[in-house]
């Protein structure tokens, strides 16, 4: 079953596959400055909403049915063309717009003796793009 998806991510739990992610931190800003006036306390003002930012902490295991090491070339290249994706999840997308991959993060952990890459821990950071 297809829990969301993040372009040509898709995460599912299935009887083959189970590829999710875990502990997802979304940052809901907006943007302020300060205009100086003398005599008096700086006064705010609301120039607008911020770039909401999301960070996926996903494993990745062979063992659950997906092969880390394509998933980790999936991303890199996700991040060095500029892609920005819809994040959906359950059939609806997180805020109004795209978000740019504008970084991952990875860890190789277990290796199967013929030199496959058995798991692996992968942190994706996402950007909103407006």
């Amino acid at each position: 079953m297809a829990i969301g998806s993040l372009g040509g991510i898709v995460f599912q739990v299935s009887d083959e596959t189970v590829l999710t992610f875990k502990g997802m931190t979304r940052d809901v800003s907006g943007r302020w400055t300060e205009h100086e006036v003398m005599g008096v306390k700086p006064k705010p003002e609301f120039l607008g909403a911020g770039n909401q930012k999301i960070t996926l902490p996903i494993t990745l295991s062979a063992g659950l049915g997906v092969k880390p090491r394509k998933m980790l070339e999936l991303v890199e290249r996700m991040v060095e063309s500029g892609d920005a994706e819809y994040l959906i999840i359950k059939g609806r997308p997180v805020g109004r717009h795209p978000f740019r991959l504008t970084a991952s993060s990875e860890t190789w952990g277990d290796m199967y003796g013929h030199g496959e890459l058995a798991k692996a821990s992968l942190t994706i950071t996402l950007e909103e793009y407006t």
